[in-house]
């Protein structure tokens, strides 16, 4: 079975089961590959689903002041469940960041797209007027120099 999100059956014929995906397009699907493939069913007995975003800040940034931004933000975010509550954890040392991970719960799978973009947009937002400083991945480069006996050949 093709790797897929998708929401809705729109027929169940004996041989095949026609699924909709997110993009709206329509899947046939033999019916022996729900019983013999792994199936996934996001909403079947809750329709709850997490987000989970990975975020960055700066070596040189106030912890502190960026968990309760970072809070602040996700708090504030809408569609975003107070219960189960959002959780932040500073996952670890990164080779240019201090990584947090935002995980969030949202009613139903169709809140998903809408508040991951809200999350990302209002996290920018918030760290930006704090000053906090989402860093690009930095490399270091050392150069050293040929001797002149080497590049006169």
């Amino acid at each position: 079975m093709p790797k897929t999100s998708f929401r809705k059956n729109s027929d169940s014929p004996m041989r095949a089961t026609t699924i909709m995906d997110w993009d709206h397009k329509e899947l046939i699907v033999p019916n022996k590959t729900f019983i013999t493939n792994q199936l996934v069913n996001w909403t079947l007995s809750d329709p709850v689903t997490r987000i989970v975003i990975q975020l960055g800040i700066s070596y040189g940034a106030d912890i502190d002041l960026a968990y309760r931004t970072i809070e602040e933000a996700v708090c504030s975010t809408p569609f975003v469940l107070e219960d189960p509550e959002p959780n932040i954890y500073f996952q670890g040392f990164g080779d240019s960041s201090l990584d947090f991970s935002i995980r969030v719960y949202v009613s139903e799978p169709a809140y998903r797209m809408r508040v991951t973009h809200d999350l990302h947009v209002r996290l920018l937002k918030a760290l930006r007027k704090q000053g906090i400083e989402i860093p690009f991945s930095q490399r270091e480069l050392h150069v050293h120099s040929l001797s002149t006996a080497l590049a006169d050949k």
